[in-house]
């Protein structure tokens, strides 16, 4: 606690003065006029009051000496243990430029998008609850300098022949980064950090610990060796772009192989500890979590967004209404061929539950955060399955744009092949039966894959109920096959199988609706964040 100078008054940091103001004399002081003489004694270490959750064993330090009425990580309301401790200081901080108000604004703005969210993510009340968090970051100082060499060419067309040259474009590299910035606490996840992204550097100023008087922060629990590389390689493309850039070289074209085999010895200057501004708050429902987040900085907003099962599903069916009615008009189905387009539903209602178990288990097992990988490796627990090694994100999408294109070529190609083909040997005289030729394979084969392969991800997912989803998926959809080799005379054998299969789809959706409130929500952080009651 800092105390007024004039009237012996709580100081507290202002955001819209960007001093230290008190509430009763109205006195405002430069953050960097204050010290304590328990702060000054040692400059590496400085004073604060550590909030222990014993529910999750969430760490939140403040100089100011009001505990909270909930914990911000798990959501619990709870008076927070505390117990007095020397900090490391961190190296420095971008004070709070949103104020609470620009923070409740930005959020309401951005949930008024979203229809279908609980009552209580809208409620005042509860959007009143934002806390003031400085989240710790490694923000690095990279160098890189000496001479480079990458391949250049040029080519020219001479009659029918194409001319193509060959260079070693070389040059006299130096270059300073300072920004790439990464979350250094396990408790923040890195989607969320990411996503916050990005804070500008320029406003980096000397830590002291007046900044926090009124605010909150987490402590730094990883090395910043976890993310050098990710910052490496954002220095190495960003060179790589300012260099195909330079007027030197702009009249060669550079291989975009050459982009995979860039050296610029790329090496740390220095791992600053840093601390950004984020508002944060919590909304717990049972043993899953949501967090909302916003920018201190800029006012970006990044919120976990679970849905209302039962207003989703009553805006569905009321949308339902004036589609059908809008397809009775202009359209007439042939029992088969809504049978065919039934069973296509619900193959891709099986496909979406699958992807969607698959994402749950990354989540669960946190396969995609490196400071959660990194802190169980470092207490010795085994995990379940490696990260997938990383992969370049901007080339990933090009190549799956040209697959595409050129899959979808070729399916052209193909298919009127095959059409052709069809209506020769099994004499078909109309398009629709064509394509319901086709649609029958498709949808069985592919939902009874997809049902095997959902099976055995369910039993991978944790604290997953057992759903008959996949199973009533595989009755259904043979049902439907029989029928359609069969082809009774009878219209009532189609439509039952349709009615059947579109029940499957509605149960189906129900599911699909939960594991997407299970990917909008985490599970409760004492299960990854160290301490709990015997820190308390």
């Amino acid at each position: 606690m800092y105390e007024c100078p004039n009237c012996g008054g709580n100081l507290k940091f202002d955001i819209p003065s960007q001093q230290l103001a008190c509430a009763y004399c109205g006195t405002h002081l430069d953050p960097y006029s204050i010290k304590k003489e328990t702060d000054a004694i040692e400059e590496q270490y400085f004073e604060a009051t550590i909030f222990t959750c014993p529910q999750c064993g969430g760490e939140l330090f403040s100089t100011d000496n009001e505990a909270t009425s909930f914990c911000s990580f798990c959501g619990a309301s709870t008076i927070l243990s505390s117990r007095i401790s020397k900090e490391k200081r961190p190296d420095f901080i971008v004070p709070f430029k949103k104020t609470k108000e620009d923070c409740k604004k930005a959020y309401e703005q951005k949930m008024r998008k979203a229809f279908f969210l609980p009552k209580e993510l809208r409620d005042p009340k509860y959007i009143d609850g934002f806390r003031g968090i400085y989240m710790p970051y490694w923000t690095y100082q990279l160098v890189q300098r000496g001479i480079v060499s990458i391949k250049g060419e040029t080519s020219q067309r001479k009659g029918n022949y194409i001319y193509t040259k060959h260079y070693n474009l070389q040059g006299d590299l130096e270059a300073y980064y300072l920004g790439y910035s990464y979350d250094a606490s396990t408790s923040f996840y890195d989607n969320i950090s990411e996503a916050l992204a990005p804070y500008d550097a320029k406003e980096l100023v000397h830590f002291t610990p007046t900044f926090l008087s009124g605010f909150y922060a987490d402590t730094a629990d990883i090395s910043p060796e976890v993310y050098l590389d990710d910052a490496k390689e954002k220095a190495d493309e960003n060179t790589f772009k300012r260099m195909k850039g330079e007027k030197a070289f702009k009249s060669y074209t550079i291989p975009a192989s050459e982009n995979k085999k860039k050296n610029f010895r790329t090496r740390l200057r220095k791992a600053d500890n840093t601390m950004y501004p984020v508002w944060f708050l919590s909304y717990r429902n049972k043993d899953r979590i949501a967090y909302a987040t916003v920018n201190g900085q800029t006012g970006k907003v990044v919120a976990d967004m679970p849905i209302d099962p039962g207003r989703y599903l009553a805006a569905s069916l009321i949308l339902a209404v004036p589609i059908f009615i809008l397809l009775n008009l202009f359209f007439t189905f042939k029992p088969a061929t809504l049978l065919a387009g039934a069973l296509l539903l619900l193959f891709g209602s099986i496909l979406t539950y699958l992807k969607e178990l698959e994402a749950i288990f990354r989540r669960e097992h946190n396969l995609d955060d490196k400071a959660l990988n990194w802190k169980k490796d470092q207490n010795g627990i085994p995990r379940e399955e490696k990260p997938e090694k990383k992969v370049d994100v901007k080339k990933l999408k090009v190549l799956k744009r040209g697959i595409k294109i050129l899959l979808m070529t070729l399916g052209c190609y193909v298919g009127v092949f095959v059409l052709a083909a069809a209506s020769v040997i099994f004499d078909v005289g109309s398009f629709a039966e064509l394509l319901l030729l086709v649609c029958w394979p498709v949808a069985v084969v592919g939902t009874v894959i997809c049902a095997v392969k959902g099976i055995r991800q369910e039993k991978k997912v944790k604290n997953s109920r057992f759903s008959l989803g996949f199973i009533i998926a595989v009755v259904v959809v043979t049902a439907g096959a029989l029928v359609g080799l069969a082809k009774p005379v009878s219209d009532i054998y189609y439509y039952g199988c349709a009615i059947l299969t579109l029940a499957a789809v509605l149960y189906i959706f129900v599911d699909i609706i939960g594991n997407y409130n299970k990917l909008a929500m985490r599970k409760l952080p004492q299960f990854d964040k160290r301490g709990g009651d015997d820190r308390a």
